[in-house]
């Protein structure tokens, strides 16, 4: 459990494959739109490539808990738990307020001339909601300004619910407790919607919570279980390529059963599991060089692409790229995401998030454990004992 020090670098990796499938679920109706040969393609990625965010649920769970578990066993008191807060929203606040300021500026912009840019919401209540991080929690009627940050704020609702959950998840010391408790976990999300339905609306702004909660549970379960077992973790990490090729192929055969293909997360969700162990083929693809500066990049990517798309469709669309020229049309509007998600992490996400950091006093004692964030170093890194399970992740 201690093979090594630092960042497992293929769950830094993971994420940026997993932003680019986020990318092209939204960029497939402007695709169809564009060159309607591509239909074929794009049209089950729009319907069923969803779960790709699921299992950024899972890996949440799985790196936080890795980072914190033995500082949230029990209640550290409010400056540790600030600090975590603090830390946590550094990641990809600052990013967030930028693309939502350009989105009103030009909204507003565009209406001074006569124009209108599509963002779905109101200046007052569904704006306040984007910047209070609470558009994901629930009881919305759209997915308003930056669609995607849904995903977000419900993910940071479990950071808030962190000192409640971690607890849960720790009190599983055994295989089959964990086992079980991964199943549950998942089971949440799964049976909920089984009830209320899979449409988009329920799963995205009407009622994520259980699929972002059951999720980030489920992750935490999978590291737990390196605490617990090693036999099953060493298991997975032998076969993770067959692992997430059954993943995979699940989430082929329920979207062609007509099923969610959120069915296939327990399975699928067991790659990061895999991941852990550091082996195999896919363990080095997910490590290379490329990988990793994508991974660095998904945040970036994951807040500027929907409003790209959405700003770009105004000059790149059908009528200005008609006939063969779609073609042209959607790889300019591809690009724009690359460049856009460059520049917004160079250009914000790291001097915000070091702003961010100087903004606390590093604690004088370390966590008992290291914080597995890869830009965490100013506050939460050095808080940390190196060379245990829990450092080795890369979120």
């Amino acid at each position: 459990m201690s093979r090594g020090k630092g960042l497992i670098q293929s769950l830094v990796g993971i994420r940026g494959y997993l932003a680019l499938v986020v990318v092209a679920v939204h960029l497939a109706p402007f695709a169809i739109a564009l060159a309607p040969a591509t239909r074929g393609f794009f049209l089950p990625i729009w319907h069923h490539a969803y779960v790709a965010l699921d299992l950024f649920f899972v890996l949440s769970g799985f790196v936080v808990t890795a980072g914190y578990r033995t500082v949230f066993a029990r209640w550290p008191g409010w400056s540790v738990y600030g600090r975590f807060l603090w830390a946590r929203l550094s990641r990809f606040y600052p990013v967030h307020l930028a693309v939502l300021a350009v989105l009103v500026g030009a909204v507003l912009g565009a209406r001074a001339i006569g124009r209108e840019i599509p963002h779905g919401g109101d200046l007052g209540v569904d704006l306040l909601r984007q910047l209070t991080l609470t558009s994901g929690w629930g009881g919305a009627d759209a997915l308003t300004w930056n669609g995607p940050v849904w995903s977000l704020s419900a993910e940071w609702l479990c950071y808030l619910l962190i000192p409640l959950l971690q607890p849960l998840v720790l009190a599983l010391r055994t295989r089959t407790a964990v086992v079980v408790g991964y199943l549950v976990a998942c089971a949440i999300p799964l049976v909920a919607y089984s009830v209320i339905g899979f449409d988009d609306g329920t799963i995205t702004y009407a009622m994520p919570l259980p699929r972002a909660i059951g999720f980030f549970l489920a992750g935490a379960c999978l590291q737990q279980l390196l605490h617990v077992d090693r036999r099953l973790p060493e298991l997975a990490g032998r076969v993770t390529g067959p692992l997430a090729l059954a993943g995979f192929g699940l989430i082929v055969l329920t979207s062609n059963l007509g099923l969610s293909t959120m069915y296939a997360l327990p399975v699928a969700g067991l790659t990061v599991l895999a991941l852990g162990e550091e082996r195999g083929w896919l363990d080095r693809v997910l490590s290379t060089r490329f990988s990793m500066l994508a991974g660095e990049l998904s945040v970036a990517v994951f807040l500027t692409h929907v409003p790209w798309l959405l700003g770009s469709s105004l000059l790149i669309n059908p009528r200005t790229f008609p006939g063969a020229w779609g073609w042209l049309g959607i790889v300019l509007l591809l690009v724009g995401v690359l460049v856009c998600g460059w520049l917004a992490f160079v250009l914000v996400e790291r001097p915000g998030q070091r702003i961010m950091r100087s903004l606390v006093k590093r604690p004088r004692r370390a966590p008992a454990e290291p914080v597995t964030e890869r830009t965490e170093e100013a506050v939460e890194e050095r808080a940390a004992s190196p060379g245990s399970a829990g450092a080795r992740t890369g979120r």
